[in-house]
Parts: structure tokens; sequence; C-alpha cells
């Protein structure tokens, strides 16, 4: 069995980072994991555009989907942090820019990142790649 390691880039809008107004979000685009992917780690970055302030942090979720569970054509994935699984509280007062890596759950094959912030005045860059460890 040969084992390899994958890295992907999480894009948003086709871009490898995002600005997140402050108090605002956002959401990458679609990732799809490798089928032979049986472990993942993730690290993802924020950056503060401004002076860290206290507050200034950045919550990631991953918004997991096995698919389409209505059957009409089209992978459907949760809407918002409400129902996604939180990776990771990036606190950009702590550390700017704050880098964090951490497991992420491969168990279902579709996801997207939610980046929400916390930020009272500052806009936040946002960005991640995946690293997936496959076998064959």
């Amino acid at each position: 069995m040969a084992i390899a390691n994958n890295e992907q880039q999480v894009v948003w809008s086709t871009a490898s980072s995002v600005s997140v107004s402050a108090g605002g979000n956002q959401t990458s685009d679609a990732i799809t994991l490798s089928t032979a992917c049986y472990d993942a780690m993730i690290t993802m970055k924020a950056d503060n555009e401004g002076t860290p302030a206290s507050g200034d942090t950045v919550e990631i979720y991953a918004l997991q989907s096995c698919g389409d569970p209505d059957g009409a054509s089209a992978t459907e994935y949760p809407a918002d942090a409400d129902d996604g699984v939180l990776l990771a509280v990036l606190d950009t007062y702590a550390n700017d820019p704050m880098i964090k890596t951490v497991s992420l759950p491969v168990g279902a094959p579709y996801l997207k990142l939610y980046a929400k912030s916390n930020a009272s005045s500052n806009a936040i860059t946002v960005s991640a790649c995946i690293n997936e460890k496959t076998s064959s």
C-alpha cells in the first residue's frame, strides 16, 4: 500500500485568500476530498489588515456534506456556522498573522470553509490549505 501526502489550496471565488470585513463572513468554494483520503490536516491563516485590537478573531468552520440529500442533482451544504463544525478561532491580537493547523474531519467527502469575523473595525485576510493523507 502506497501512502501519499497531497496538498490542496482552499479557494475563495478562485482566489487563494479572502478579506473578511469586520463583523462579516465569507464562504470558500467547494472542496472535494480524495476518495482515497483517510486522514487530513488543515492549516488556516488570519492576517489582520490593520493594527490588531482585542477581539480581532476569526472563527473557521467546516460546512460538511455527503452530497445531495434530496436527489435534486446538486451537492448541498449547511448555510452558516450554526450548522458547521468549529475548526479553530484565530486570534490576530495574540499573533498577527495567526496560523493554526488542526485535524480535519474526513467522514464527509465535500466541504466548504466558513470564516466569521468577530473584529469590530479591521478586515482580516483568511487563507487555508489542506493536506490529505491517501492510500492506494
